[in-house]
């Protein structure tokens, strides 16, 4: 009982960890220069985020994404 419960732990901190990696997405209207962001929910932990469906509504639209620096 004790190991799984280590386990949990330690998968939910390296959920915790892995998840700052996580960042709003940035979309480019190359047409006219504008921007928007997705952003994130919850750092990333949010498994119900609607930024994938952000980002795929700018891209039927024309819009890409802008180039990291």
């Amino acid at each position: 009982m004790r190991t799984s419960r280590w386990r949990i732990l330690m998968l939910i901190a390296a959920a915790c960890l892995l998840s700052g990696c996580a960042a709003d997405v940035v979309m480019v209207n190359p047409r006219t220069g504008e921007t928007a962001t997705c952003p994130t929910s919850l750092r990333g932990l949010n498994p119900w985020s609607q930024q994938q469906a952000c980002v795929g509504d700018y891209i039927v639209s024309g819009w890409i994404r802008a180039q990291r620096d």
